[in-house]
Formats: C-alpha cells, sequence, structure tokens
C-alpha cells in the first residue's frame, strides 16, 4: 500500500510516553500505528513481571523435556525460542485450523494461555485496535465470527481478544532482527508487547524500516503496527538485560477462505466459472487498495467510527 508519512530523514527518535498513547498518522490523517503505551493501573508491572515468570518458566520446561525444535530458536525472526498458538491457514493445510504441536509443546501452550496476567495483555492489545482503528477491529470480528461458526472446531486463543493467533517470544533474550510478517493480514494490524528488565532508552527499541522511525519501547508498553509490509525489528540489549515479547496478529490466508464462501482461491478457480467468481470476490483490479484504506480511520472521525463500529457497546 506504500503510504507517504510525514517523517523526518533518516530516522527519527520517537520517545515513547508510559500513560499517553501517541498516532502515527499518514498524510491524510489515517491512524496507521499506534504507540498505546500501558494502562493506567498501578499494578501493571506486577502484571508484566509474572507474564515473564510464565514464559521464563516454558522456556526452561521446553528445553528440559525436549519439547522445542531447532527452528523454535533459531528462525528468520531472531536467536530466541518461540512458542505460537491459535488458528491460521496456509503450510499444505487443506482448511484453517488450530496450530498442531506436540503433547509436551500443547501442555506448555496451555499453561501460556491459561495465565491470567498473559491473558490482560491479550485484552489490551484488542482494546487498543477496537479504539484506534475501529472499522479494521469491526472487519476482524465480522470475518473471524463467520470463520468460527462455519468451522465448530476451531478455538480461540482469548475469550477476550478479537486477534486469532499469537506468538510467544520467550525471555531472556529477546531481540528481533529486520523482517516482515508477510502472512498477516497486510492491510491489519499486529499487537506487540515488550516486557523484561532492560533500559528501553540504550536498547530494545523497535523500529519501522519504511516509516523511519526508532521508537523507545518500555517494559509493559504496547504498540500496534502494520507488521505484514513494514519491516522491523529491534535494537540490541545488553547480556545483562532480560527482555520478551508477546504479539497478537491476523493472517491473511483467514480472510480470502472466509471471502471465498469458506473455499481457497485454488479450489474456486478449479470450479466452473471459478475465474469469473475470484474476480467479482476480488473487485476491480487495483482498487482494492482503497478499500482497505478506508478500514484505517483518520484521526479527527475516530469519534464516529467508534459509534459505528462498536455501536452501544463504546456508548
Amino acid at each position: 500500500m506504500g503510504w507517504p508519512v510525514r517523517v523526518p530523514c533518516p530516522f527519527f527518535h520517537f520517545l515513547t510516553p508510559c500513560r499517553s498513547p501517541k498516532l502515527i498518522l499518514d498524510v491524510e490523517g489515517r491512524v496507521i500505528a499506534v504507540l498505546l503505551g500501558r494502562p493506567e493501573d498501578p499494578g501493571w508491572d506486577v502484571v508484566v513481571r509474572d507474564a515473564e515468570k510464565a514464559m521464563r518458566r516454558v522456556n526452561r520446561a521446553g528445553h528440559a523435556l525436549g519439547a522445542f525444535r531447532a527452528e523454535d530458536a533459531r528462525h528468520r525472526r531472531g536467536n530466541f525460542p518461540v512458542i505460537a498458538g491459535g488458528v491460521s491457514f496456509g503450510g499444505g493445510q487443506k482448511r484453517p485450523g488450530n496450530l498442531v504441536h506436540s503433547r509436551k509443546r500443547q501442555k506448555l501452550l496451555n499453561y501460556l494461555l491459561q495465565n491470567k496476567s498473559i491473558r490482560r495483555l491479550a485484552g489490551f492489545q484488542s482494546s487498543g485496535l477496537a479504539r484506534y482503528a475501529p472499522k479494521l477491529w469491526r472487519y476482524y470480528v465480522d470475518n473471524l465470527r463467520l470463520l468460527f461458526e462455519h468451522h465448530g472446531g476451531l478455538q480461540h486463543n482469548f475469550s477476550n481478544s478479537v486477534f486469532p493467533a499469537c506468538t510467544f517470544n520467550l525471555p531472556p533474550g529477546v531481540v528481533s532482527d529486520e523482517h516482515a510478517d508477510f502472512n498477516n493480514l497486510v492491510h491489519g494490524l499486529c499487537g506487540i508487547t515488550s516486557g523484561g528488565n532492560f533500559d528501553h532508552k540504550t536498547g530494545g527499541q523497535i523500529y519501522l524500516k519504511q516509516l523511519k522511525f526508532v521508537i523507545d519501547f518500555p517494559s509493559g508498553a504496547t504498540i500496534l503496527i502494520p507488521s505484514a509490509f513494514i519491516d522491523h525489528g529491534n535494537t540490541p540489549i545488553l547480556e545483562s538485560e532480560s527482555r520478551f515479547s508477546f504479539t497478537q496478529y491476523a493472517a491473511g490466508s483467514l480472510f480470502r477462505w472466509v471471502k471465498y464462501g469458506f473455499r481457497s482461491a485454488k479450489s474456486v478457480l478449479a470450479s466452473v466459472g471459478g475465474a469469473e467468481l475470484v474476480a467479482s470476490f476480488d473487485g476491480v483490479p487495483g482498487s482494492r487498495w482503497r478499500w482497505a484504506l478506508d478500514l484505517f480511520s483518520k484521526a479527527d472521525e475516530l469519534e464516529s467510527d467508534r459509534l459505528t463500529a462498536l455501536g452501544a457497546a463504546y456508548i
């Protein structure tokens, strides 16, 4: 989509207040990323520490039990162990399904998903999406509700989050290499929460390459970014420091599956009149990016968009 954004060049160091959300806007005033900060809760540090404690326990147990594979610890996002859960579609799957793990890994994942503090991190990310990208949030809700209703065996990670999938980047040494999450919904937002014991002014910042931002990312803070097409990564932390991150996202293939009548594009194309059906689903070539842009609220229209998207729940 390639938005032009009002930022200095080559890099602008953007400080993130812990309590005050900041919006990153394109030249037409659309909210394309949110520095959500942290909730006004004096106990939030305890929540983050408890989440880190749970992730450290899973890291230790996973290695002790031999539950982690080599690709879980060394991958294109960095050199740290990860465990992901939720609903996805791709990689040879014939239809959307929950990510499949060994019994040992699934037990570790369930432990994290049932942790009350991690549930709070998930809910904060989801509520941030609803508040600052209400039209996009509504798009997630409507499509994913259809998906989960049609495939009754699918399981949510969290009842308080709209995101269908998540990844735990396990402490202590989480520093992401530069990457884009190209399987995520390209016009969607990904929630990222940072935590640990590190100096956020000297390390652990997140940078957004195309937007030319380097952003202080303190422990307990959350951001929402279009991770599918913005290359992003972290600055290094000291060996004596520790850091984790927790992310939530949605695969673009899930929305295409719903759009094509709970079929893959390949299946539709193989049917009689399939090419015409796909064309009718996709719309006029070159027009979808305009429709996708309209899912991002303009800052001065957030109030009205919230009323429309959230309805009585917002009032």
